[in-house]
């Protein structure tokens, strides 16, 4: 029996009201562009606000058996759109409820909310989250796409401070990852690994909880100049070797064999006579230049980018990277159309790099771009920072992490609603 679109839109609209229920297919495209620049229209999208929606709207879309759903925060991964006939469930309204419990440094918020937002909250309270994404996403966007960004180099992954979240099954019921009574280092049920990075194939964030940390009373934030020479990586070995690291960005990110530096943005947090004397120490390595402090300060205070700064690009490139293999990235990065580049040291190790490239490339082009990439990502042992991993499965049905996935999914998506198309091939 097909779809009644219009009696399901109808009791959407009944649910959520007018304004929260997007029929119109110009702006349901927008939810649709996906990596190969295929243009996918949704069949609707609906916007919660609140948490009691969501038991009413599963009972709808299981009575008129949607079979794909889409969640989505502020679509800043502009790599995967919601396919043809997926109903996109739009997060970005489950914005409002914010809980702090400062004697236990812990505060929950649901997952619609932007990070700036919860930011702007904590900085009042004294607090704010150990690391920051590079993107002003929604909360539940950073857990979904593995939470990476500022800050990870002293305090990992968003895993490393998220306590649980609330998740939605396919089934209408909601389960939590994890526990606020154990702390998140401690042996017992835990999920939230699970979650982290899943991309939204095993159920919809709703809410979440993370551990909170002071904030900083001292901080020096320096940018540099490193010469690109055969001395370039004894160099960020020094580097990575200072104490009070709190971040590494990378920001002049085109390195071949042409390039006369790279430039990095070093912010470090901790104790002001600690700080002085690496500033120092820095200040010291031959090969390194550092600009006015003023430079350093504009920089870090834009941080954090939205979504109207993005470069325009229709297809985004990210990998984890070992830092000796950086020459060899962006030589291959340095021959395909001219990208715009940026990146965030992960550890001493290995650093997460993303490649803006334009928007005027063909299709054509895109997927030779893509399969080049694949092929680089593999020769210098890099890989996707997602367990979804928003390439490869596309292209590579053998890639084992989506082995890992199609195993795992049955037991938390039993009705195989949740973004469904994506694992058929």
């Amino acid at each position: 029996m097909p779809l009644d679109e219009k009696q399901l839109s109808d009791d959407l609209i009944d649910l959520v009201g007018m304004e929260n229920v997007i029929l119109d297919d110009k702006k349901l495209h927008e939810y649709g562009l996906d990596l190969f620049g295929n243009k996918h229209t949704p069949l609707m999208v609906v916007k919660p606000s609140a948490s009691v929606h969501f038991k009413r709207l599963n009972f709808i879309l299981r009575r008129y058996k949607v079979d794909s759903i889409t969640p989505r925060g502020k679509g800043l991964d502009v790599n995967l759109g919601a396919f043809s006939e997926d109903l996109v469930i739009d997060l970005t309204l489950l914005n409002k409820k914010i809980k702090i419990n400062e004697q236990k440094s812990l505060v929950t918020a649901q997952a619609g909310m932007t990070y700036k937002n919860l930011q702007n909250f904590l900085e009042e309270k004294g607090f704010r989250l150990p690391m920051e994404p590079i993107l002003n996403g929604t909360l539940g966007g950073f857990i979904a796409s593995g939470g990476y960004g500022y800050g990870s180099y002293r305090y990992g992954t968003i895993i490393n401070s998220l306590r649980s979240t609330n998740l939605l099954l396919s089934n209408g019921q909601t389960i939590q990852t994890g526990t606020l009574t154990v702390p998140a280092y401690c042996s017992g049920y835990n999920l939230n690994s699970l979650v982290c990075g899943s991309e939204g194939y095993f159920g919809i964030i709703t809410e979440a909880t993370f551990e909170i940390i002071p904030t900083p009373e001292n901080s020096l934030n320096i940018l540099l100049s490193i010469k690109n020479d055969g001395k370039l990586f004894q160099r960020l070995i020094e580097l990575t070797k200072l104490s009070t690291i709190y971040n590494i960005s990378l920001y002049k990110a085109i390195l071949n064999n042409h390039s006369d530096s790279i430039e990095l943005l070093i912010r470090l947090e901790g104790s002001q006579k600690v700080m002085e004397k690496e500033n120092s120490l820095i200040e010291n390595i031959e090969g390194v230049n550092l600009s006015h402090t003023s430079e350093a300060n504009k920089l870090w205070e834009s941080r954090i980018i939205d979504q109207s700064q993005i470069p325009a690009a229709s297809l985004i490139l990210e990998a984890l990277i070992p830092i000796n293999q950086i020459s060899n990235y962006f030589r291959f990065l340095d021959g395909i159309d001219s990208p715009h580049s940026f990146g965030i040291f992960i550890n001493a190790g290995t650093i997460l790099l993303y490649a803006f490239l334009s928007k005027n490339l063909s299709d054509s082009r895109k997927s030779e771009i893509v399969i080049e990439f694949l092929k680089k990502t593999d020769e210098i042992q890099a890989r996707p920072p997602t367990l979804g991993n928003n390439i490869k499965k596309f292209v590579e049905k053998s890639y084992s992490n989506l082995k890992l996935l199609k195993q795992i999914k049955p037991i938390f998506d039993e009705t195989n609603r949740l973004k469904s198309r994506k694992l058929k091939f």
